[in-house]
């Protein structure tokens, strides 16, 4: 299935754009030799945006190619764009590359005056979407003549660039003159890139996953147990505590890659699908439940003998495994960052990409433990555990459960059940950070806790998931919400229950916005018929 293409208008007029903040300056230069011209649009983009070629590249990709519109010559000119660049699509767009440029692109132009025109009549209306990582402005600029232009560049001017006829457009991006389409075969052939634009913030939650999982009630106290292990196993073997603790620290490690390299692999091959989103939501029910105490969540009791007997192996194998044992006997604080990590992980679509990122989250984890071996001394440190690890727990406890709405919500948008709106979402999320917030406040308690102060740090944290969920109530009122949400909330509102119809229909009214589903140029016809913008977005499910 192609991912679903959503284009939403908002009440902006189009006609004005060019003079609303416009991201690329075009300039027209131009030099004459008799009747015929060589011109030069020079277009400066703002750090940061992009401007997508004349030949987008793959079939199927979504953009707006760029267009020129010529005053003053007596036909369409030969045209040529300066070399592309391929850009990464967001994760989930099929195809996942586009041809686009940034900085500055120098477009040439060669062709004949119209009769009775001049050089100064001649002009360029440059038509496009430019775009950086949080959205795209359409882009229509005309540029007059504004002179002659540099001499380094029609110095180097190609000859004879109209002579296949005036009309031709030659695009070094898609096709060289001389090599047909050879050049855009070989680009499609590349393989795709190895780290995905996303993968950043994906070691960065990793990081957070880990040390999350280490002040977990079932991570934390092992560290005692198993930095005595070690050191124990170092006193046997003088001169060896840095090689025990380092393979100790490995068995953690490559447990964890093994994780991804297993399970990882065929859930990334079913990543969009609809059915693996619902049983990813409905695990992350089943982890939030863990965390609140309602279930117990063990792993299989002969995988814990299994373990426990293979630590008790001599010798570095036995260190190595003790490391291994710590990550099954941790598995009811640690299934569920592990199930979030997974699950953020294959929409990246990239088996390496996972690898680092559990190997980012095991190394998370193993460093405390490696630096604890060698320097045991230092355990007297370290706070003893108690009230604050229940607390950190059942807040994440709340986080799984927002997320698995996440997870749903794509099952909705999939299969167009119109039942999870933006409204209900964002009200939903703020129900759940409200409750949440009032527990950190210690206004809501769970079984068997007792009443006691809270400190700063509990307070603060508290305060800032209060806030948030004010923030999600703001905007089932509906208000916009640029900062974060506009990327997690589902794209339809509850004025719109019946989405079945509207995909039969092509077209919706929304909160006052026309939307036309999976069709760019009616969505451009509506707009500018209209006199509104366009927004594209993508809900990404396959």
């Amino acid at each position: 299935m192609q991912p679903l293409l959503t284009l939403l208008f908002a009440g902006l007029s189009l006609g004005s754009l060019g003079s609303q903040d416009p991201k690329a300056q075009a300039k027209l230069y131009a030099r004459a030799d008799g009747d015929q011209v060589r011109a030069l649009v020079r277009i400066e983009l703002d750090p940061g945006w992009h401007l997508y070629h004349e030949d987008l590249g793959p079939p199927g990709a979504v953009g707006q190619p760029t267009t020129l519109e010529w005053t003053g010559f007596a036909e369409k000119p030969a045209t040529r764009f300066p070399k592309p660049i391929r850009l990464q699509q967001p994760a989930g767009i099929k195809p996942d590359w586009i041809l686009a440029h940034e900085g500055r692109l120098d477009i040439l132009a060669e062709g004949e005056l119209a009769p009775d025109a001049k050089l100064e009549d001649l002009e360029v209306t440059v038509r496009g979407l430019t775009c950086d990582e949080n959205g795209c402005l359409p882009y229509a600029e005309t540029a007059k003549y504004a002179g002659r232009g540099p001499d380094s560049v029609f110095a180097d001017f190609p000859a004879g660039l109209g002579a296949a006829g005036g009309a031709a457009s030659t695009s070094s991006g898609a096709a060289d003159a001389s090599a047909g389409e050879g050049q855009l075969t070989s680009m499609a052939s590349e393989p795709p890139a190895l780290l995905g634009e996303g993968l950043l913030a994906f070691i960065l939650a990793s990081i957070a996953g880990g040390l999350f999982a280490l002040v977990m009630p079932c991570t934390y106290p092992m560290i005692p147990i198993t930095i005595s292990f070690v050191t124990k196993r170092a006193s046997e073997r003088p001169g060896k505590q840095l090689s025990l603790s380092l393979v100790y620290g490995a068995g953690i490690v490559v447990i964890f890659i093994l994780i991804a390299v297993v399970v990882g692999e065929p859930i990334a091959f079913f990543a969009a699908h609809p059915v693996t989103n619902l049983v990813i939501g409905l695990l992350f029910v089943l982890f939030a439940l863990a965390l609140f105490g309602v279930v117990d969540l063990q792993p299989p009791r002969f995988l814990l003998n299994t373990a426990g007997r293979a630590s008790m192996v001599g010798g570095y194998l036995g260190v190595f495994l003790m490391g291994a044992t710590l990550v099954i006997t941790s598995f009811t604080c640690t299934a569920p960052v592990v199930g979030a990590l997974l699950a953020i992980g294959v929409k990246g679509d990239n088996l390496l990409h996972l690898i680092l990122g559990m190997g980012t989250f095991g190394l998370t984890m193993a460093v405390p433990f490696v630096f604890l071996s060698l320097v045991p001394g230092k355990l007297s440190a370290l706070p003893k555990s108690g009230e604050w690890m229940h607390v950190i727990k059942v807040t994440l406890g709340f986080v799984e459960l927002a997320a698995a709405l996440k997870f749903i919500s794509n099952v909705d948008l999939a299969w167009k059940w119109g039942v999870l709106s933006r409204e209900l979402f964002l009200l939903l999320w703020f129900g759940i950070f409200l409750v949440a917030a009032l527990f950190l406040f210690g206004i809501i308690r769970l079984q068997g806790e007792k009443e006691h102060a809270i400190g700063p740090v509990r307070m603060v944290t508290a305060t800032a998931v209060l806030l948030f969920a004010l923030y999600c109530g703001y905007g089932t009122l509906g208000h916009r919400l640029d900062w974060i949400m506009s990327a997690i909330a589902p794209p339809y509102s509850g004025e719109l229950t019946d989405m079945s119809t509207a995909s039969r229909r092509g077209e919706a009214q929304v909160g006052g916005h026309v939307i036309v589903k999976d069709d760019y140029d009616e969505a451009l016809r509506v707009a500018i018929a209209s006199g509104k913008q366009v927004l594209v977005n993508f809900t990404g499910f396959a």
